[in-house]
């Protein structure tokens, strides 16, 4: 059996996702895997309620998605999140979604590698992580030493020619 990261985000997918190809739109894997990192970062300090509180946020910037199998209307999903790496200001996450099929089994459907940055929202401007943060990232890390690195990561697009 393959370790896995913890899952952090589970849903099932919705009409208004759908396309005319009468699967999920390609811009809604996106928004799951958001609401994912949104779930992430408030277990880690970060809540909308302390950004409210203190003006600490975070920002994305970078995304690499493939997209590997279809899924369709009510399909359940569930996300896994693997800290690959971080810093005092930014994290270099890895999510998976993962199907649920119709027989019980599970598939991977959909990857994302992300780079995320703290923000202080008053300056607009990068800054560290808090404290009671990166004591929760650095937490995660440990939790997560023994798995191992994502083979999806750092991949580059192009047309593989013979």
């Amino acid at each position: 059996m393959t370790i896995k990261a913890p899952v952090i985000y589970r849903t099932r997918i919705k009409p208004e996702w759908l396309d005319y190809n009468n699967h999920m739109n390609v811009a809604y894997y996106v928004l799951i895997f958001d609401l994912a990192g949104v779930e992430l970062v408030s277990q880690l300090g970060l809540s909308e309620a302390e950004t409210e509180k203190t003006g600490i946020s975070w920002m994305v910037l970078e995304n690499h998605i493939t997209y590997n199998n279809e899924v369709v209307l009510d399909q359940p999903v569930e996300i896994t999140c693997q800290l690959v790496d971080h810093d005092s200001k930014r994290l270099h996450l890895y999510f998976e979604m993962f199907a649920l099929a119709d027989d019980g089994s599970q598939y991977l459907a959909s990857t994302l590698e992300q780079m995320a940055m703290c923000v202080d929202l008053n300056s607009r401007s990068s800054c560290e992580f808090p404290a009671s943060v990166t004591n929760q990232i650095n937490a995660m890390a440990r939790q997560q030493s023994d798995l191992p690195t994502p083979e999806n990561i750092g991949r580059r697009i192009g047309i593989r020619r013979r």
